[in-house]
């Protein structure tokens, strides 16, 4: 064999080694970790944005009937199970039951602070990540009851639980009540514009929702997206809150009550309530990971794989989002309404990145 002949097959060798390290390179996802070791089985949809976690029977059930996400053991078991087959690159986790119909006993929705860095938006500063498997990075996790409701549901409401309302005493705890806004909030309240004084303390407003207003077919409204760190504090209107509620009467999509108790705000009485934001609005974090995962205690069919896909699809998409169409599940027939992701209902100022494996 001559020495070209030799060098020829030295170099086709070489060749086919480092392709196939690569292609072995190509098959490892991100922010997954290479030696896992979680003791859930965990699958990863093929379009690497969700992922799925089979429970036993018996652990599933209890979750659901013990109400054991949150502050629970289990919970804090689970979730560190969780890191053990995840980087710690996520900003929240989102957890969706494998229902059609709510649980017995479960809300539609909930979020559990793990983390607040932030100043001036009413909270303390504190920091459970490890507590949860996380090193630093997680801020929430949060819980859907339906398969269906990461669209259809109180996502883009529990989401602006990491943020609000811990600023401002209103009617309902931790949510805007009888709380005027740009529009109504997230977490409630009405729309500012429609307040209409009626005199001896009487007032009048467009039909709005103490607590909620339509889960994400509604957007931020200017006081929940400065609190989220998406604008200035200087861009948030004037606005009125009313405590001491009594007659209060519904008629022809209007509410009317009396209130012995009404505050104004603007930024400057924010501001003196509570303190500057840090990070400010220049220098807040506006583009967010988030992973999630589905909670089963049985392989997903295809047909489920792809509504959570095609939700999640949806929900982190960076542009206007489009005209749901009907889907079925066992058998049952639903059309959803028109809904708002992250990016539509920031304003385009936000973006929510899922999955991306």
């Amino acid at each position: 064999m001559n020495n070209k002949a030799l060098f020829l097959i030295l170099f086709l060798s070489f060749f086919v080694l480092s392709c196939s390290k690569n292609d072995d390179d190509s098959t490892q996802k991100k922010h997954v970790l290479k030696e896992a070791s979680n003791s859930h089985k965990i699958e990863l949809h093929s379009n690497n944005r969700v992922a799925s976690l089979k429970m036993s029977t018996s652990e599933y059930k209890s979750w659901k009937q013990n109400n054991e996400f949150g502050s629970s053991e289990a919970s804090k078991a689970l979730f560190q199970d969780i890191y053990k087959k995840f980087e710690d690159d996520y900003d929240f986790i989102f957890l969706i039951l494998n229902e059609t119909e709510i649980p017995e006993g479960l809300p539609a929705g909930r979020l559990l602070n793990i983390k607040n860095d932030i100043a001036g938006i009413g909270l303390s500063i504190y920091d459970n990540t490890n507590k949860y498997g996380s090193k630093g990075r997680l801020n929430a996790i949060m819980e859907l009851s339906k398969l269906n409701y990461l669209t259809q549901g109180p996502a883009l409401h529990e989401l602006m639980h990491n943020w609000g309302n811990y600023a401002l005493q209103t009617t309902n705890n931790a949510h805007w009540g009888f709380t005027g806004g740009s529009d109504r909030g997230q977490l409630g309240g009405f729309k500012q514009s429609t307040l209409i004084e009626n005199g001896n303390n009487s007032y009048t407003v467009n039909s709005f929702g103490e607590v909620a207003n339509g889960g994400n077919s509604v957007k931020y409204n200017e006081l929940e997206l400065y609190l989220m760190g998406m604008i200035p504090l200087s861009s948030v209107k004037p606005f009125d809150n009313f405590s001491e509620i009594s007659n209060k009467s519904f008629s022809e999509g209007k509410y009317t009550f009396n209130s012995s108790s009404r505050k104004t705000f603007d930024s400057t009485s924010i501001e003196n309530l509570l303190g500057k934001r840090e990070p400010s609005y220049e220098n807040s974090q506006k583009d967010f990971n988030l992973l999630l995962i589905v909670l089963t205690d049985k392989d997903l069919s295809d047909e489920e794989w792809a509504i959570v896909d095609d939700q999640a699809a949806e929900f982190g998409k960076k542009g206007e989002g489009s005209n749901p169409e009907p889907y079925t599940i066992d058998g049952v027939t639903y059309q959803p309404r028109k809904t708002y992701n992250f990016w539509e209902a920031t304003n385009g100022k936000g973006t929510l990145t899922i999955g991306d494996f």
